[in-house]
């Protein structure tokens, strides 16, 4: 700047004498072309700043972005000057104007416009306009002045030349400054590269000339490391792998824009490259973790299980359809394993649902090593899960699987303190022979499920046209089932007790029984399992008790002596939380003595929950009723609970009677069973007594109560009133 100062005021010194009279011509004239110069490379200077700040918020709403107005206004508003009047437009392609930031200008105009870019593409242009009237007035006064002073030329022409350039100098600076500044306070990350060259001219790499303070803050250098860095040293190289882009763009002038990880910091940018002269590129980060890491919790909350990780249903039955449209495509066959852990409630229950949940992730663990990676493992919900195996070959290999993952679940599980042993049973359908769509073939296999769980557990079941009948028979004896107790279609059979060795009746077992409609009698082996797995067991259990209630009290209202009246109750009913208050509600309104009444509960029940069943059972004792151990003997091994929980009898199961006469380990059992009541003074009954045979050893062996064919089978109401007005009854309970 000293230089050309310099030299403007050695050129008028040695013109002076020329050029006084042509200084009222040549200086206003001089002055118009030099602020007209300056004028029109500050506005191609903003309009090239703004347009692109516009440029980049196009790129970041592609589709939005004309609908911003608000955002728009405020980047017209970004002025250098705030003092100079300025129209500022954005205008479409069309020439229609989008948004504009106006102040009153007189004419004439001078106007400079950018193109703003959208992928390289131009989808606007940016418009800055100013008025040539002040300049217009300023030469003017300056002629005045020239004329006026014409005689004073040495001094005025040495001094307005150089104020003019001074002030251009200083407006240009101005200018670079408030650039400067907003180049420094953006958010987003930028830099500038310099093209390299070999000496072909070949473009092999880059090197970094200026990064603003968000980029160094990205990088976590300073500023000054990074200068300079190459093309293989920045960013970790993954600039690099884009260079042969880069420079395309550079000599076709379009603007680039991609996605650009940082693996080292686990970090995501989308990258914009713009080309502000030649041999020079510039990149814009804008930072896209947070956007994109919502976006792939998004997707895992979607598709995933929370608690293993596998694929749920949705994943699922996405990738069954995509298999089987393959499978459809190229005459293929694939397989569904239908996976249910046995006896999981329990566990759960016993356990607590946060083991629950352990043991759940720990099997999905061994699921996941037993399949292959080809096959889709997934959890459908709860203890339930699917593997879909996209080529099924023969049949034989999705058994081949099954067994796999059956013998992967087979060694126990460490849950803190404790050792578990869960199994599985697998249902298995084949495409196409089981069925043609997801919707059938899914049911296939649940069915399969059920019949491999019906089979034994821990094992696996293929589909077959038989286990489909005898589903559909299920479900339309369910369907009859509940419509069972509306349509009162059950009654109530009485088996009666005796004790043989004073030949005297002890009481009688009510037994529900079921008279189909249109099947007849259905056994109870059959509802009975129907009824506790459908839940429909709890009103069917109040139903018998309640009937069985007002039986005792229609027969003692008609002059019939009191008799000890036993009701099973199942587990799903005692684990009722108001099992309790419905007893004593169904005993007050029926009036009828507890202590005439007994409840059969198996052992299984009773030891599902040891610490709430004490406290269940001395609720009941509260009401003066008999607790009897049913199917005494198969069930848990500990005999703790005979002296913790308030038992009145327990019951001999029928196999162990069966065979007594014959095999010496139940004889000796049953031997055992009653030594060991007579020493807990809890009375004995034993079941299922059909010969003279085991009555006489039974009674040998010291159990006088016995129950079973040998004496009476059960018996409708009608027959067993006969049998109450014909017998003798060895205790009658007597009310209170």
């Amino acid at each position: 700047m000293k230089t050309l100062n310099g030299s403007i005021a050695r050129l008028t010194t040695l013109f002076a004498g020329a050029i006084t009279i042509a200084v009222a011509v040549l200086v206003p004239a001089g002055y118009f072309l030099i602020s007209y110069q300056y004028m029109l490379g500050s506005l191609d200077t903003q309009a090239e700043l703004n347009s692109r700040v516009v440029t980049h918020l196009v790129m970041a709403n592609p589709v939005m972005w004309r609908y911003e107005e608000v955002r728009l206004m405020e980047l017209l508003e970004r002025r250098s000057r705030q003092d100079i009047p300025e129209v500022r437009r954005i205008l479409d392609p069309q020439g229609i104007t989008i948004v504009e930031s106006a102040d009153h200008l007189r004419p004439p105009v001078v106007s400079r416009r950018h193109a703003i870019y959208d992928a390289g593409h131009t989808v606007a242009q940016l418009e800055i306009s100013h008025s040539l009237a002040p300049l217009l007035l300023e030469t003017a006064l300056v002629a005045a002045c020239a004329l006026l002073v014409g005689g004073l030329g040495f001094v005025m022409l040495r001094t307005l030349p150089l104020r003019a350039v001074n002030q251009a100098h200083q407006s240009l600076a101005e200018s670079e400054a408030k650039y400067r500044s907003l180049y420094d306070s953006m958010k987003e990350g930028m830099a500038l590269h310099r093209i390299i060259s070999d000496m072909e001219g070949n473009s092999v790499g880059f090197e970094v000339v200026d990064v603003n303070p968000s980029f160094a803050s990205i990088l976590g250098m300073e500023k000054s490391a990074i200068i300079g860095m190459g093309g293989e040293e920045f960013f970790s190289g993954a600039l690099m792998a884009r260079f042969a882009e880069i420079v395309r763009g550079a000599e076709s002038g379009e603007a680039l824009m991609f996605e650009l990880p940082l693996p080292e910091k686990n970090l995501f940018f989308d990258v914009s490259v713009f080309y502000p002269d030649s041999g020079l590129f510039a990149t814009l980060f804008e930072d896209t973790t947070a956007r994109k890491k919502s976006d792939e919790q998004i997707q895992s909350l979607a598709y995933y299980d929370t608690l293993t990780g596998l694929p749920n249903r949705t994943l699922f039955l996405d990738r069954l359809e995509q298999a089987l449209a393959g499978a459809i495509r190229d005459n293929g066959k694939l397989a569904l394993l239908f996976i249910d852990l046995d006896g999981f409630k329990v566990i759960n229950d016993n356990l607590g649902h946060a083991q629950g949940d352990l043991l759940l992730t720990m099997v999905s663990q061994r699921l996941r090593e037993g399949a292959r990676r080809k096959d889709t493992l997934a959890r459908l919900g709860g203890d339930e899960f699917m593997v879909l195996i996209s080529y099924a070959g023969e049949e034989r290999n999705a058994a081949h699987l099954a067994q796999n993952l059956l013998e992967r679940l087979s060694p126990p599980f460490e849950i803190g303190s404790r050792v578990v042993y869960t199994s599985a049973s697998i249902g298995i359908s084949i495409f196409p022979d089981d069925g043609q769509d997801a919707e059938t073939l899914m049911r296939c296999a649940d069915m399969a499920m059920y019949a491999a769980k019906e089979a034994g557990r821990n094992g696996y079941h293929f589909h077959s046209p038989e286990m489909n009948r005898k589903a559909h028979e299920r479900m339309e004896l369910e369907m009859s089932l509940r419509q069972a107790l509306e349509r009162d279609e059950f009654f109530l059979e009485f088996q009666p007790i005796i004790n043989v060795g004073g030949d005297c009746l002890v009481g009688a077992e009510a037994l529900v029984r079921w008279q189909h409609p249109a099947q007849g009698r259905v056994m109870p082996g059959t509802f009975i399992p129907l009824a506790e797995s459908s839940g429909l067991i709890i009103p069917l259990g109040e139903w018998v008790l309640r009937k069985a209630c007002e039986k005792m009290k229609e027969w003692r209202d008609a002059g019939l002596p009191p008799v000890k009246l036993s009701v099973n109750i199942s587990g799903r009913q005692f684990e009722q939380r108001n099992f309790t208050a419905l007893v004593d509600e169904v005993l007050k309104e029926t009036g009828v003595d507890a202590r005439a009444l007994q409840f059969e509960l198996t052992e299984t029940s009773l030891m599902k929950d040891a610490g709430a069943t004490v406290s269940a059972l001395y609720k009941l004792k509260e009401l003066d009723l008999r607790i009897v151990v049913d199917d005494f003997g198969t069930g848990y091994s500990s005999l703790a609970y005979l002296k913790n929980f308030p038992i009145d009898h327990i019951k001999i199961d029928r196999s162990f009677v069966m065979d007594i006469c014959d095999d010496p380990d139940d004889r000796s059992i049953v031997e055992a069973i009653v030594a060991m009541a007579n020493k807990l003074n809890l009375d004995v009954v034993a079941e299922g007594v059909e010969t003279r045979e085991q009555r006489d050893l039974l009674l040998d062996l010291g159990c006088h109560e016995m129950q079973g064919f040998l004496f009476h089978r059960p018996l409708p109401e009608e027959k067993f009133v006969e049998l109450l007005r014909d017998v003798r009854l060895c205790s009658i309970p007597t009310a209170p």
